[in-house]
């Protein structure tokens, strides 16, 4: 299995093919399957292919990215998790779209990549209680580990434990305060003021 998360630096871990899908995140849970190259996918925050050697990638700038595999090596996923998406239950709503044959989680394994993490994302009240009432079955601590810092990491862990899909990796960088040597940071952010640019988070089997 091949899989990256971009940096600032190289926004693009992989090289995507010249006839790479085409799609347009807008925070929701749609899913489409990549049948064929180039392919037109219109609005979508999901993408999973059967594929051999072809790529596939979301985009982030603070947002989660879910990177996901068969364990048999049959398909591979892409997925957009922001607040919205997370909210929305994108994972399972992922997972609900698949072929029954190939829709069983612990088929599958994540690696959970480079986000925006709790130290940074201070949300509202508002938005604090929306997640507690939508995840009535995850700890207020874990949700909100310190008074408005949302932890969208957390959240989208104890989803993957509920469904039982295995994590495979936690990506320990915050896209907003992580750093290089250098001290220039790490990856876009939109937080930060990073309002066109994004790193890719791709794999291929």
């Amino acid at each position: 299995m091949n899989f990256g998360f971009g940096t600032r630096k190289n926004p693009m871990p992989l090289p995507f093919r010249e006839d790479r899908p085409r799609w347009k995140q807008v925070h929701g849970t749609s899913v489409v399957e990549i049948t064929a190259p180039a392919q037109e996918c219109g609005e979508v925050d999901a993408l999973w292919t059967r594929l051999n050697d072809y790529p596939i990638g979301i985009v982030t700038a603070d947002c989660v990215p879910l990177l996901l595999a068969r364990q048999d090596g049959a398909a591979v996923a892409a997925i957009h998790s922001g607040w919205r998406g997370t909210e929305a239950r994108i994972l399972e709503a992922f997972f609900q779209a698949l072929p029954p044959e190939l829709s069983n989680p612990r088929d599958w394994t994540v690696r959970i990549g480079p986000a925006i993490h709790a130290c940074c994302y201070e949300v509202s009240e508002e938005l604090i209680a929306r997640f507690e009432t939508t995840f009535r079955e995850i700890s207020r601590s874990v949700i909100e580990p310190a008074p408005r810092k949302l932890d969208l990491i957390a959240v989208n862990q104890a989803i993957c434990e509920k469904i039982g899909l295995p994590i495979e990796s936690v990506h320990a960088d915050c896209t907003l305060c992580a750093k290089e040597s250098d001290g220039a940071f790490r990856y876009f952010s939109y937080r930060r003021g990073d309002r066109q640019s994004r790193q890719y988070s791709m794999i291929f089997s």
